[in-house]
């Protein structure tokens, strides 16, 4: 029976033709005891809209019976002594930091390198051509990857009530008989139960390339596509997306334009733009250092950065924006207080003794300056120049923050300013990536080396280079350019 929409959000996750993979065997699905709901959907989307789709892989790993392992065996990491609340309207979380359950690391061992390498013939998802993703990857493929080497496995409750254990870095799609022999390899689940065996999932994904920023496709209008359809991986990927296309959908329904969200103001605008803009290869994932402007993206002023964003859009309630103008009138009245607060470096030491500031310095300094400090924090300020800081004593916190990440945000604008201005700054075609003296991580290199860009522009624009990585090869080349140039003054004088 046909439905009638103007505006239609697919979010098809891993079901899009999915199979599942145990061992040498498969069957149709998208998760376990679940089956493909959207079989026929790719012919769709390929045959009568023209798009093009891919490939991609996943998995999971094995849950653990809680009772059968011994925890004393792993090393234990506690949760925050005090919770922070997800939401700014909240002052404290549902669950009190008493409730909270601890998470164990423990490592991988020889014996399970052993067992990926004698059971390979046994895995035919490990195999197969679709791409998996890099970021979370097997544990197959980690010793594949990574021969010789110990893996962390973190074992993470399921939930407060749940008898099962996650052990996060142990996604595997070896038969079950084969995966209890591997985890018994590590020391505290040497008696472990699988509750449920681990199993690899291959699904199609539309190549994003043929969206919109509204996440709209471009060529069918009034369809959105959000999640791993677009060819993303995990749960926080999928929910931003969701919530993007749903906006927008929400938007042509009512006939107003498309919204829009840049790279420099969240980290939905950054996933979104490296979708529509460079598409993937592998299944993406939402990292910090995707972020060129990744000091300003913090948890801590989400709420000044999207808050009136979201109201403007019909998203946010009166309540909430109301809350949020006084905390932005408050933050820029107490940042005014502060920078007006100067003095000598001398006096500071005075006001402040035994702070950790060179008597050798001899400057003016604002108590924003101060707070940049390590040991100098709000409440020491305020304790000082009570009558025009202890109003403000509720944000102590975010203004500490703030002053901590004001002068790496102010160099981070400098640098890619200069970056822009160097886009067509030759890159030499014989250099060698792979040994190159800078800092860069073995995967840029990897990039670098296979797809040798011709210029910086070219570089910024390659699927898994990062900011931090362009502006490690930006100040290498630049430092180079400047001694043969050097060189050849000299040389001809």
């Amino acid at each position: 029976m046909p439905i009638s929409a103007s505006s239609v959000v697919l979010t098809t996750g891993t079901f899009l033709s999915g199979s599942l993979f145990v061992g040498r065997t498969s069957s149709p699905g998208g998760r376990i005891g679940d089956a493909p709901s959207s079989s026929g959907l790719t012919q769709t989307l390929r045959d009568r809209l023209g798009l093009r789709v891919g490939r991609l892989r996943t998995g999971t790993p094995p849950r653990l019976l809680k009772d059968s392992v011994d925890l004393s065996l792993a090393k234990v990491h506690p949760p925050d002594r005090q919770p922070t609340p997800f939401s700014f309207m909240n002052t404290h979380t549902r669950c009190k930091p008493e409730e909270q359950l601890p998470c164990y690391l423990t490592y991988t061992t020889p014996g399970v390198e052993q067992v990926v390498r004698e059971s390979l013939h046994l895995n035919c998802h490990i195999q197969q051509d679709a791409k998996g993703p890099r970021y979370c990857p097997s544990i197959e493929s980690r010793v594949l990857r990574f021969p010789g080497r110990s893996h962390q496995v973190w074992l993470e409750p399921e939930g407060l009530t749940s008898d099962l254990l996650y052990p996060q870095g142990l996604s595997m799609t070896m038969p079950p008989d084969v995966q209890l022999r591997l985890i018994r390899e590590i020391p505290p689940l040497q008696r472990a139960e699988i509750h449920t065996p681990g199993y690899g999932v291959q699904y199609d994904y539309v190549c994003p390339t043929q969206l919109s920023p509204a996440l709209q496709v471009k060529n069918t209008q009034g369809l959105f596509l959000a999640g791993q359809i677009n060819g993303t991986t995990g749960y926080e990927e999928a929910a931003a997306q969701g919530l993007w296309a749903g906006v927008n959908a929400a938007r042509r329904a009512l006939s107003q334009p498309p919204a829009a969200l840049s790279r420099t103001e969240s980290y939905i605008g950054v996933l979104v733009d490296d979708l529509v803009s460079r598409g993937v290869t592998e299944p993406y994932r939402m990292f910090t250092s995707r972020a060129e402007f990744r000091t300003s993206l913090r948890p801590d002023n989400a709420d000044l950065r999207l808050t009136m964003k979201g109201f403007e859009l019909g998203c946010v309630s009166a309540v909430r924006h109301h809350e949020a103008v006084r905390v932005r009138c408050s933050l820029q009245n107490a940042v005014a207080a502060l920078q007006a607060l100067t003095m000598s470096s001398t006096s500071w030491r005075k006001k402040l003794p035994g702070i950790g500031m060179s008597e050798n310095k001899s400057q003016t300094l604002s108590g924003m300056d101060l707070l940049e400090y390590k040991d100098v924090s709000f409440e020491m300020l305020a304790s000082v120049f009570p009558e025009c800081l202890s109003p403000y004593m509720e944000f102590s916190q975010r203004l500490k923050i703030e002053a901590v990440y004001k002068p790496h945000n102010d160099q981070n604008r400098s640098e890619i300013k200069r970056i822009q201005s160097e886009e067509n700054m030759s890159l030499p075609q014989d250099i060698d990536y792979l040994t190159l003296p800078v800092s860069l991580s073995q995967e840029v290199r990897e990039i670098l080396d296979r797809f040798r860009p011709s210029t910086l522009g070219a570089a910024t624009r390659l699927q898994g280079m990062t900011p931090a990585a362009i502006a490690n090869l930006f100040n290498y080349i630049f430092y180079i350019n400047h001694l043969c140039f050097l060189y050849t003054i000299l040389k001809n004088t």
